[in-house]
């Protein structure tokens, strides 16, 4: 009887250790450029989450100053499983949003924006 007891509270044990991961909605845990950031051009776009996300059912849209739509390149495919990572052109100076959608592995979808702005260069005489 008591083998019996401990071998269900073991399978009830094991069936909600995942349930954690499961249940958690994917909200961004960091991002570069950071949110409200001010910076030159950035190199790169990079989105991390705080669970597992689908990729192809994910999109980032960055949007510039005049409503500008800015093409991404390719997504990075070597990241983590809960990071978006893209290759970005140079940007002019001017406020970006980098608005996002993504499904976690819990199938629910969210979304949000992170803002950042682009600085001009400064003169090569002022360093």
């Amino acid at each position: 009887m008591r083998l019996a007891v401990l071998l269900a509270l073991g399978m009830i044990g094991a069936c909600l250790s995942g349930l954690p991961d499961a249940l958690a909605h994917a909200t961004i845990l960091e991002s570069v450029p950071r949110h409200k950031e001010s910076l030159a051009s950035p190199k790169r776009l990079v989105l991390r989450f705080n669970s597992r996300i689908e990729k192809p059912l994910c999109s980032v849209q960055l949007v510039g100053s005049r409503k500008k739509t800015i093409a991404l390149l390719r997504q990075d495919r070597d990241t983590a499983a809960d990071t978006l990572a893209y290759s970005l052109p140079p940007l002019e100076p001017g406020a970006y949003q980098a608005r996002w959608k993504v499904m976690a592995a819990d199938g629910h979808v969210t979304e949000g924006t992170v803002l950042f702005t682009v600085t001009a260069p400064e003169p090569v005489g002022k360093r």
